[in-house]
């Protein structure tokens, strides 16, 4: 999948914030590094100081960089999730917000984990290295190993919430 294609047709979905009027002329598409443990970064060329500056003037923010893993050309919905991701964040919203993840998934819904390699991929590369390697329920005793990123809300055993 071309992503570039898929970046023209995201762009007039992408709501209004402090940059958006600058997206199609200044965003960049790049891909990352094959070992790299991101789907997706933006990066603002101008720096943190300047970028301030630009977000409180409303200027232009220059050229913005917007990297993806080579990976997603492999899965056509993971990579439109992503890239309207990092355009929102392209766009000025810079936090990790619930209102920016309402908004991701107006535009372009996630993918569930059971239908993506990838994402997969992800998951037990993480699971591999936290050092927490079992959940263990304090009413019952049980435990069990992990294979899930969120702490589950109750024992699997007694259900008595963890």
């Amino acid at each position: 999948m071309d992503p570039e294609a898929v970046l023209v047709e995201l762009l007039p979905l992408i709501p209004e914030n402090t940059f958006t009027k600058w997206l199609d002329k200044r965003v960049r598409l790049i891909w990352l590094e094959d070992d790299d443990d991101r789907l997706g970064m933006t990066r603002f060329e101008e720096g943190p100081a300047e970028l301030v500056r630009r977000t409180k003037f409303k200027l232009d923010p220059g050229l913005i960089t917007i990297g993806l893993h080579p990976r997603l050309s492999d899965e056509p919905e993971l990579l439109r999730h992503t890239l309207a991701h990092e355009l929102v964040h392209a766009s000025g919203v810079l936090d990790h917000s619930k209102e920016l993840h309402d908004t991701i998934e107006s535009i372009a819904p996630g993918v569930s984990i059971s239908q993506s390699p990838l994402l997969q991929e992800k998951r037990d590369e993480l699971l591999a290295s936290t050092e927490i390697k079992k959940w263990y329920c304090k009413a019952c005793g049980y435990r069990w190993s992990r294979s899930t990123m969120r702490k589950p809300r109750r024992c699997f055993k007694c259900a008595a919430l963890l």
